[in-house]
Formats: structure tokens, C-alpha cells, sequence
């Protein structure tokens, strides 16, 4: 199943650019090898924002927790800069179909 991945970055305010970018790099690296992997579909970064969207690949949601904990950020211990929103995507055809029943009544 595909889920929408949003990610807020926070930088704190005592942070270096270069801990902050750095740890930021490590987890780049980490999705490049998703997308080489294909658990990765598509990924953008926010222009202007310290945000990333993706679209993402698991068998089920279980595998949410487990990819999320493996991430650098995660296991560098910046996971409090981390806000991670995962939203399920559902077929829209599949959607499409069901609407005729509905709008029939």
C-alpha cells in the first residue's frame, strides 16, 4: 500500500548549520537508497521550508514504526526534531466506482 509521507524539520536554535545539515545529509543518503530500493516512490523537498513530501511503499502499517526508527535521524538521536505525518492513500478509481453506488442511493 502507498502512504503520503510529510516530514517537518525543526532546527533548534543552538544547533549548528553544520550538525543540522550534516545529520540532514545522512538521512538524503538514506532516501536515496529507498528510491534505488522502490519503498521510495516519489520525493520532494518544500522549497522555502524545511519540509519533505513522499510517497511511500509498505506491505502494512506495522512497517511505518520500523522504517521511521531506522531512519538516521532517528538513530542519530534528532528525532525531536522530527514531525512525521503519515497519511494512507486509497485507489481513487477504486473511490470513482464506489461513488455510483452512493449517488444512486
Amino acid at each position: 500500500m502507498q502512504v503520503l509521507l510529510h516530514a517537518h524539520l525543526r532546527k533548534p536554535d543552538r544547533m549548528s548549520n553544520q550538525e543540522f545539515f550534516g545529520a540532514w545529509k545522512q538521512e538524503s543518503a538514506a532516501v536515496a537508497a529507498g528510491v534505488a530500493a522502490g519503498v521510495i516512490h516519489k520525493v520532494w523537498k518544500v522549497p522555502g521550508r524545511y519540509e519533505v513530501v513522499a510517497i511511500v511503499e509498505v506491505e502494512s502499517v506495522e512497517q511505518i514504526d520500523a522504517l521511521t526508527h531506522s531512519l538516521p535521524l532517528f538513530k542519530l538521536g534528532y528525532d525531536f526534531m522530527c514531525d512525521f505525518q503519515w497519511t494512507l492513500l486509497g485507489s481513487y478509481e477504486e473511490w470513482s466506482q464506489r461513488l455510483e453506488g452512493l449517488a444512486a442511493g
